[in-house]
Formats: C-alpha cells, structure tokens, sequence
C-alpha cells in the first residue's frame, strides 16, 4: 500500500528493521558488549512483570555502560524486544533523567505479564 509519495508501509518497516539491526551489530563488531548488560536490565524488568521505562534501564546500568554506550543502542533493543512480543507498550510518562528534560517517554511492560493479567 503506497502513502503519498514516501514509498510503502512495508519499505518503511524494512528501513526500521535495518537500521535497528545496524546499530544493535555496531555494538557487536567493536566488541563493546554494552548490548549485554542492557539486555540483563531489560531481562529483570520484563520478568519482574511490573511497567518501566528507558529511566529504569539506565538506572540498573553499570555507569560506564551508561556513558559510553551507543545513543541508538537502548531504543534500538527496545524496538527489538516489541517486535520480538517480548515487551508491549502501557503508556507514557516523563522522563526523570535530567538530560532527557522531562521528555514524554513510553512505559513498558512484559508481554508475559500482560497475558498473566488477563
């Protein structure tokens, strides 16, 4: 299905998933390994089945994960993580952190929860 003259739905979607990818494979192929300490926080928070935010993923991370971790890497693994059903989207709030400057951010929950719940 075309919208406009911005190319399909599906190319969109292509783009996305591409460039989530490239991001989560430059934090491999430079052996930084920050995706693995943000995976083990993510892990915590979706098996504790309560919601949380990208706030509660740097909150749980080493410092220096925190400092010199990829910008893109976080939201990068949170879309991977909704796409893979793993985590589902409950709402929004504001961010804590002072340099996200009381942004909106979302809220998340563990799909596992959510199907617990009902």
């Amino acid at each position: 299905m075309s919208i406009g003259n911005f190319g399909s739905e599906e190319i969109g979607a292509s783009l996305r998933d591409a460039g989530v990818a490239a991001v989560i494979d430059a934090d491999e192929a430079v052996h930084r390994g920050y995706r693995t300490h943000i995976e083990a926080v993510l892990d915590a928070l979706v098996d504790a089945g309560a919601p949380f935010t990208a706030d509660d993923v740097h909150e749980g991370l080493p410092e220096d994960v925190q400092r010199r971790m990829a910008p893109n890497l976080l939201p990068a693994l949170f879309s991977a993580y909704s796409s893979a059903d793993r985590i589902v989207r409950v709402g929004y709030t504001t961010s804590t952190r002072t340099a996200r400057h009381a942004g909106v951010i979302r809220q998340w929950i563990g799909t596992t929860a959510t199907r617990t719940a009902s």
